[in-house]
């Protein structure tokens, strides 16, 4: 049988931290004793009362298509919390649930880019975004932020990749990979960059619960003079530990849903029935979500503590997520070239900076979604190999 691949998959790849882990799990099943930390998902339970929500559910026959745009009662549940935690208003017919806040930013790349358009995305980034923007037909275009600032968006930056057929932007904070969170000086560059250029934004701000030291996360959608051109994409998967139920939503006006919808309409239908009904329970778990914070500080603190004592390595304080990104200067190793070493000879695995684009030299993502055991034990061995 012969197949031509579509053009638009043949030019992406695998995400490399989902390699990276099916290495690790490689590694571990042929009995080699590896130290994972590449995955972006915590390794907290999900909330009891998330999960007693879904068996009442799926007990009670609740296991059937339901409305595309989502449960109302759920809708209702996000547009409060919208209102309450990031003021920004949102009629439940603005919001619609999906499966996995990837998913959601899929519906607005499809819904609203054509063959030609350009999106501008801020490196370093997460690694599905260019892919996304690629099988939407667009063209990526990457704007390298800079280490030596600490990655702060400005106008200059902004307008040096602006062109005539750029139509969006993808803003992520707080961020994977680097840990940072906008300030209100980069916030107010933003807002005023995407008035000037009339462009959609589009907000993942999937970490907002992961936050450090007193630093505040806005919403882009805040910005009243901005919030019909953002579509805001959110989820549960980081808050709550829910990576495999696979639900996110997006809240955006109610033009641009109308148009989503109807890609989530032909493509999936609806997301789980079970799966909404156990995530209105999620607005009731805030006291999980802060046991689940303050473990994460406590294994930022350590990790990176021990990380700036290692001879070579330069690590900052992240401000939000699970991710530290410390700069390695080892023997003029590059990025990929360090994660291999580190494998071979501590058997920690983490994930190259290069994954996450341009500004990354030398750079390594350190997830400390793992326990604290796995991290005193990580640092143990990279110490014998590098002190």
């Amino acid at each position: 049988m012969s197949f031509e691949v579509n053009r638009k998959v043949q030019i992406i790849e695998q995400p490399q931290t989902i390699a990276l882990n099916a290495i690790a799990e490689k590694l571990k099943s042929e009995g080699r004793d590896i130290v994972a930390m590449v995955i972006g998902e915590p390794d907290f339970s999900t909330p009891q009362k998330i999960i007693d929500a879904a068996t009442r559910s799926m007990n009670a026959g609740f296991t059937h298509y339901v409305s595309s745009m989502g449960l109302p009662a759920l809708r209702r549940k996000i547009a409060d919390k919208l209102q309450r935690e990031n003021d920004v208003e949102y009629d439940p017919d603005e919001i619609l649930v999906t499966p996995s806040a990837k998913f959601a930013i899929y519906l607005a790349l499809t819904s609203f880019l054509n063959d030609g358009d350009e999106v501008m995305v801020l490196d370093p980034s997460w690694v599905s975004y260019k892919a996304l923007v690629q099988l939407a037909g667009a063209t990526p275009i990457s704007v390298p932020l800079d280490y030596d600032s600490n990655y702060t968006v400005t106008e200059e930056i902004l307008n040096r990749h602006v062109t005539a057929r750029t139509r969006m932007i993808i803003l992520n904070t707080p961020n994977n990979p680097t840990g940072r969170v906008f300030s209100d000086a980069e916030n107010r560059v933003l807002v005023d960059f995407v008035k000037k250029h009339d462009l959609l934004a589009v907000s993942d701000e999937i970490y907002e619960t992961i936050v450090f030291d007193g630093h505040k996360h806005t919403a882009l959608a805040s910005f009243k003079e901005i919030r019909n051109n953002v579509i805001t994409v959110n989820g549960f998967s980081k808050s709550h530990a829910m990576t495999g139920w696979r639900i996110g939503y997006l809240a955006a006006e109610k033009r641009l849903v109308e148009e989503m919808l109807k890609v989530q309409m032909q493509v999936v239908t609806c997301t789980a029935s079970f799966v909404q009904a156990a995530a209105i329970t999620a607005f009731e778990c805030a006291s999980d979500v802060a046991a689940m914070l303050d473990e994460y500080t406590r294994r930022r603190d350590y990790l990176v503590r021990e990380l700036n004592t290692i001879p070579g390595f330069s690590c900052r304080m992240p401000q939000g997520t699970f991710y530290a990104f410390p700069r390695v200067e080892y023997k003029g190793m590059s990025a990929d070239e360090l994660t291999e070493f580190i494998l071979e000879k501590a058997q920690v695995l983490v994930t190259p900076g290069s994954a996450y684009g341009q500004g990354t030299d030398k750079t390594l993502r350190i997830s400390f979604a793992t326990s604290i055991e796995n991290i005193e034990e990580a640092i143990r061995r990279l110490k014998r190999v590098f002190v």
